[in-house]
């Protein structure tokens, strides 16, 4: 079988392009939610890896770390349309087929490369990141701000272990932060709406008002941008001035 030629990817609008083009499905854009990762997500995600990693792999590592991303984030949503009525049920239905489509591309993406170890390590890690997540479900009385930040490293977690995997964990914390604020950016707007984010469900447990969860909330999302702010200036390279360059333009949203 020829081994597929990969793209030349010089900036993140490519990337983007050449994931979206690869993710492309009608029943995808017309009934699931949109998940996907936005092109500064891949494009962060990609210029770590390409310190390390041949552009070949480089690029199937992020497109398979992005599919993870979007599948991980559907089924999340299978839980809020949980109303009996055959619209919602059909909802869940091609939701859960969505996430069985993207866990299909990235096992697809990592064999085109011979990725055998990060396969393997895509299959324990998000075992991990399943049983993690249920865990915080189960514990009601665990803190606010304790689940918070369980939560903020199960976010990360796939990629931070991929960074391990590959010894470059310089950019750790700042994976940790950036992506944790995105999640409770994507909640803020999500709120707006009137919905109810699959972050906000796993961390209500009835003690607080509508009132003080929103201060909460938003209290976090500070912390996390100040926190962003404070770690890319530590990185004097093409990771942190793309951090910088991104809060200076519309403030990484």
């Amino acid at each position: 079988m020829k081994k597929k030629a990969v793209p030349v990817i010089q900036s993140a609008t490519e990337l983007k392009q050449y994931y979206e083009q690869l993710v492309r499905h009608d029943y995808l854009e017309d009934y699931i939610d949109d998940t996907r990762p936005d092109e500064n997500e891949l494009w962060f995600v990609y210029s770590i890896l390409i310190k390390r990693e041949p552009t070949d792999r480089a690029i199937a590592i992020t497109l398979a770390w992005g599919y993870v991303h979007a599948g991980l984030a559907i089924h999340e949503l299978v839980s809020l349309h949980n109303k009996n009525d055959d619209t919602s049920k059909k909802k869940r239905q091609l939701n859960v087929l969505a996430g069985d489509f993207y866990s299909a591309l990235y096992y697809q993406s990592l064999a085109g490369v011979n990725a055998v170890d990060m396969i393997e390590l895509f299959g324990s890690t998000l075992q991990e990141i399943y049983e993690q997540k249920m865990a915080i479900y189960m514990d009601k009385e665990a803190p606010f701000q304790e689940r918070l930040q369980q939560l903020k490293a199960i976010e990360s977690l796939l990629l931070t272990s991929i960074t391990k995997k590959l010894n470059i964990t310089d950019y750790d914390e700042l994976v940790r932060t950036f992506f944790f604020y995105k999640r409770l950016c994507r909640d803020e707007q999500e709120a707006t709406e009137g919905k109810i984010s699959p972050l906000r469900l796993s961390l209500r447990n009835g003690q607080h008002s509508n009132e003080v969860e929103e201060n909460m909330f938003e209290e976090a999302k500070k912390v996390e941008w100040h926190l962003i702010q404070e770690e890319a200036a530590t990185h004097q390279d093409e990771v942190g001035e793309l951090i910088r360059l991104l809060f200076e333009r519309d403030g990484g949203v």
